[in-house]
């Protein structure tokens, strides 16, 4: 329970930095708006068919937008120092690994809820009651891009190009969840039953699990280095 309380305060103190200066969420959901903009405007009126490509727009701007936060967010810890600081408090680097992630996952949730929210106004697409799995499966697909990016955003921040280090390490490992959440989420949006996408959310849940454990496992040393 103490390793819990301390991991919720790690948590905690993240979100309150940020709920009080709005600026990595601010530039994320503009990023993430201009990204669906420009593929709105890329297609010509008439010929796009929301089934085929409106899947691959949605999970597009998610990536871009989520690889923009995680810069952001490690950026202010390193500058501020809060990372060095975070490796000598009682929590071990293991525990602050999975602080860091919870932190990225509530953060990339919200980001993609309103990036989802946009997408369904400016596409005009309808969803029903289909919003709600599609919702649970924008949260599968962060939670991978949270555990993976934690890791990675701490590598690439303490190098000079850490703007394109990140998209580097991060987009060619993530090709395989941004497939299968662009596979899910485009059944669902052609209302297509998800019995038939059950391979794809079953590497959905093992490429979160497979990443989490990963991280978990080598963040201690990704801090030494």
């Amino acid at each position: 329970m103490t390793t819990l309380r301390r991991i919720l305060t790690v948590v905690g103190k993240d979100l309150r930095g940020e709920l009080r200066t709005k600026e990595a969420m601010s530039s994320t959901v503009v990023f993430a708006l201009l990204v669906l903009l420009v593929f709105n405007f890329g297609f010509e009126p008439g010929t796009r068919d929301i089934e085929l490509v409106g899947a691959g727009v949605l999970w597009s701007s998610i990536l871009f937008a989520a690889v923009l936060a995680m810069n952001r967010l490690l950026l202010n810890e390193r500058e501020g120092g809060g990372l060095e600081g975070l490796m000598l408090s009682p929590l071990s680097r293991a525990d602050l690994y999975l602080a860091k992630t919870i932190t990225l996952l509530c953060f990339l949730a919200a980001a993609s809820s309103v990036t989802l929210i946009l997408f369904v106004v400016l596409y005009n697409v309808s969803l029903g009651v289909r919003i709600f799995p599609l919702l649970a499966v924008v949260l599968a697909g962060v939670l991978g891009l949270a555990a993976m990016g934690t890791t990675f955003a701490t590598i690439a921040v303490r190098t000079r190009t850490r703007e394109v280090m990140l998209p580097l390490l991060l987009i060619p490992l993530a090709v395989p969840l941004l497939i299968a959440c662009v596979e899910v989420t485009s059944a669902l949006i052609a209302a297509r039953d998800l019995a038939d996408e059950g391979h794809w959310l079953r590497l959905l849940l093992v490429f979160d699990v497979v990443f989490l454990a990963l991280g978990y496992a080598t963040y201690p040393a990704i801090l030494e280095e």
